[in-house]
Parts: C-alpha cells; structure tokens; sequence
C-alpha cells in the first residue's frame, strides 16, 4: 500500500485509543503558546478553509461515510467493509454572526476508522470548485476499473449546491503512473491561479496537476520523486525510500511552490516545500519541515504552511501542529504553535489566518480557529508575536510550550544495522528505541507533551510501533 496522505489519519485514533477526550482535542490550543477565537465548529474531520473576497469563510470536511458499502482493506491489511456517501460537507460561516450553512455535499468514504473526503477549495472567476476523496484500487479492488461515484476527480460547485465533474483527474493516473508502481490518485491541494487555471497537488499520484476549467482538460505538469525513508519499499524496488505526498500549491512572486507531507513514519525534518519551473523541474525551497498539510500566500506576500504534528521517540505529539511562516533554506519559523492536527489555512485581507483544526478526530470535533494579525508580525520575536494576539479570553487559551526531541537521526538508514533493517522486528524497534536523539530543531517546536501527557505518550508508542510492524510486514510481504 502507498504511504499516502491517507496514512496519517490513522495518527488520531491512537490518540483516542490511549484516552484523549473530545473535550482535550477541543482545548489544544491550552497546550502552547497559541491564541485563537474560534469562527466555526461542529465539523467532521475539516480538511480545507477558504475566505472569499466578501471575507465570508467556507469549509469541507471529510464526512462520516455513508450507507453504500464497499469491499477493501485497512492500513494493516485486514479485509474491511467500508462505506460511503454524500455526508462530506462544503460549509459557508459568516463571520459577522458566525451562522454556519450547508451549501454543498460531496462523497465521503470510510473504512471505520479513519474518513477521507472533500479535501480543498478554490474560487476561480466566482465559481467554486472543490478536491475530494481519492481513487485506491489497491486498497478497494472492486474500483480497479474506476473509482467509487464521486470520487478522484476535480469537482465544479454550482450556485444552487449541485456538484458536477469538472475534470476526471484520475484518468491521468490510470493512463500515465507517473511514480511509484501503485495507482494511486488522491486530488488534494488546489489553487486558483492568476493564469486562469487551476492547479492540483495530487497526494496519491506524487504530481503537480493543471486543469483548465472551461474544458476540463488536465495535464501532468511536473512529478515529485520519493525522498529518502528508512524501510525497504516495494513500490520502489524496495529501495530506502516513502513519498512525497504533495498537499498544498501556492503561488508567490510568479513562482509555484508545493509542499510536501512526506510518507510515513513521518520522520521530522523530512518534509519541505520545493518550487516548480515552467518546464517542471523541481528544486527545493525550504528543507527540515515536518508533515506539512496546506501551503498558502498571506497578503503580506510570504508563505505559510500548517505542520500537522510531530513523531517523537515517544510516539506522535498531541498539540504539536503549528503554522509555519517558510522561509529559504532552514529559516522557516513557527508563528502558532500548540495546534491540535491543523490541516489548512487561509488568509483575509487584513493578515488574520483561519486555521482548521483536529483535522481527524471524533465526529463533530472539527473547528476553524482565527488568529489575528498573523502576517504583520513577520520578522518579530515568537514571543512578542504571541503577546500581540488576541486575548486568551477571545477564544483559546495559551499555555505552557514543552521541549520533546525527534527520531529523525534514529530513524535513518545510517543509524540502523543490516540486521534490523533486515528483520521484521526493524520498524518496532526503529520507533520505539535506538541512540540518543538530537534535539528537535528550534524552528519546529514539540508543544503540549507536559508531565500529565507522559504516561499517555509511553502507552501511545506501544501502539504505534505495533501498528507500524504490521504495516511493514504488510508490505514487506504482500
């Protein structure tokens, strides 16, 4: 099975597994520095935000299935029956009274535990379009000739709510494959460019798409390579190698700019954002990022990315989303830290970011947090920039930040013998021990890891390098 974007919505039912209540994922932001107001709430795995030139905001989210079922697998191989229909929702909120409205549904899929549906949303010469659920033939047989109704493709929302095709993006993976030995095509990240088109990060294909919207032509404009990992995988030769995961497509100063959430482990500092040429060769950007799910352009012309979480020798961080201001090279700086799964943001006029969080997580537990002011306060102090925020009684509020450290250093081929990478026990004990970590990086903070949420982080990696075992073997001997 690709390491897919899928993959990491698996991270919140450990979370649930080892007792995080609704009511922690609802207060994250208690778990560092960040203050927030929250617009929006009730939301079933919220995946894209979008403001619109009235400053009105809409959301997707991800559903919660449907009654039509479907044959399949899981994350570990095990046979499931999954289900599927219209509950992913496209949400419009006014901000003036925070009235939330329906507007628009596209198809959600489930397998039981984890969601996936409407992925993002862009408005291109007033109309909206949406990005949904994927195409998985791997992982679902029955769809090995096309996928589940309403699904792999680019969708065109009209006035009235009715969704229509505006483009079958997963044709391009069935006819080209562009990477990897395993179709996989999940229309992710999506931008209204000034060109007139519409551009896609594809998560499950590895590329950059373009569609024109008046025809639905679509193109592979460029494909993103599998990046260094640390188990053998077969879809590359069972090479060292996980892949990119493209999740967010963003234009600044006349440049395309992707960024990358990296398959699993999801090894911190893995991730980056790259630029795209004309001619669609890739070169980096900005390097040692972590599990980033959304790339935008602010109004004061910089980028920033939401980092969904850390993985840490102790297993995955509770509160350790954040946004990211990227920078060249290694400079790229938290600006929120303390989020609990962050999945996307957008900007309005005046530099407030709306920032949708527990991104996976229990029914109905998805909110959108405003942060004001966030782009103004490009080149000050962290800490000046938390104190210029709105006050902690406008929302949420802030707490104590904690310091953890990373495995990336542990977690690479270098730093393992040829006996563990050799042998199935590898991935457990890859993840749950091995030599003295470095610190995380000063840029990428660990938050909300305080003394309550040790014991739970120590149960939390048994079940991770449990679950990471069996999907190794899964794929070591499938």
């Amino acid at each position: 099975m690709k390491q897919r974007l899928i993959s990491w919505r698996w991270l919140i039912v450990l979370a649930l597994v080892v007792g995080l209540t609704p009511l922690q994922a609802l207060h994250a932001q208690d778990n560092g520095m960040s203050q927030g107001e929250v617009v929006a709430e009730g939301l079933n795995g919220p995946m894209g935000v979008l403001v619109d030139p009235n400053g009105d905001l809409w959301v997707v989210d991800s559903g919660l299935g449907g009654e039509n079922t479907v044959e399949g697998f899981d994350f570990t191989g095990q046979a499931i029956t999954g289900t599927y229909g219209p509950t992913a929702r496209i949400v419009k909120v006014s901000l003036a009274d925070g009235a939330m409205v329906d507007v628009a549904a596209l198809t959600s899929v489930s397998n039981g535990t984890e969601n996936e549906g409407g992925s993002r949303l862009a408005l291109l010469d007033g109309v909206l379009y949406a990005t949904g659920a994927g195409w998985h033939p791997a992982v679902m047989p029955s769809t090995a000739e096309a996928p589940l109704p309403g699904t792999g493709s680019l969708w065109r929302i009209e006035t009235d709510g009715t969704v229509s095709e505006a483009s079958p993006l997963w044709q391009l993976e069935r006819d080209n494959n562009p990477i990897s030995a395993e179709v996989d095509t999940h229309p992710y990240g999506l931008l209204a460019g000034p060109d007139g088109n519409l551009w896609v990060a594809d998560a499950g294909m590895n590329a950059l798409l373009k569609v024109d919207p008046a025809t639905g032509d679509a193109a592979i404009v460029a494909t993103f390579d599998p990046i260094p990992g640390v188990f053998p995988n077969p879809n590359y030769n069972n090479e060292m190698l996980t892949d990119a995961v493209p999740t967010g497509v963003a234009i600044a100063d006349g440049v395309i700019y992707v960024s990358f959430l990296s398959g699993g482990p999801f090894i911190p500092g893995s991730a980056k954002v790259v630029m795209v040429g004309e001619d669609g060769v890739v070169n980096d950007y900005a390097t040692g990022l972590t599990m980033l799910t959304d790339l935008r352009t602010g109004p004061d012309g910089a980028l920033y990315a939401t980092q969904f979480g850390l993985f840490t020798e102790q297993g995955p961080v509770p509160g350790s989303g954040a946004v990211i201001r990227i920078q060249p090279g290694d400079a790229s700086e938290v600006v929120v830290s303390g989020l609990m799964f962050p999945t996307s943001l957008d900007f309005n006029a005046d530099g407030d970011a709306f920032v949708s969080v527990n991104g996976v997580g229990a029914p109905g537990s998805g909110q959108v947090v405003r942060f004001a002011g966030l782009t103004g306060m490009a080149g000050t102090p962290i800490a000046e920039a938390m104190a210029a925020m709105a006050p902690p009684d406008a929302g949420m509020t802030s707490g104590a930040a904690a310091a953890e450290t990373s495995t990336a250093e542990a977690m690479t081929p270098e730093a393992m013998t040829p006996e563990e990478v050799a042998t199935p026990e590898a991935p457990a004990e890859a993840m749950a021990a091995a030599a003295t970590p470095e610190p995380t990086p000063e840029t990428m903070p660990v938050t909300g890891a305080d003394q309550a949420q040790g014991v739970t982080l120590a149960i939390v990696v048994g079940v991770l390098a449990a679950l990471v075992s069996a999907i190794w073997l899964r794929r070591r001997f499938a």
